[in-house]
């Protein structure tokens, strides 16, 4: 499944961009799984499998912007897929 951002929400430190309904998930299996530079990946166990799948991407609101934060997100989608088509 292809992902893209269907949310942003904003906390006080971070921007994250959701990528799938939380429901898709495992109760409380959602945590960081990967860091790159200013990106942090959150992932989570999909609801009756074993599969950990992204859920999210968040960003340090102290280090970017919002607009720097979309800008990453897109381009770290776009690898993604790239990734995954092959």
């Amino acid at each position: 499944m292809a992902l893209s951002v269907i949310e942003w929400k904003r906390t006080s430190g971070q921007y994250v961009a959701i990528l799938q309904s939380l429901e898709r998930f495992e109760p409380n299996s959602i945590q960081p799984i990967e860091r790159r530079g200013l990106e942090t990946i959150l992932g989570g166990t999909l609801r009756g499998t074993v599969t950990v799948d992204w859920y999210a991407l968040a960003y340090d609101r102290q280090e970017l912007d919002f607009e720097e934060a979309r800008e990453m997100s897109r381009r770290t989608l776009e690898q993604r897929r790239g990734v995954n088509a092959t």
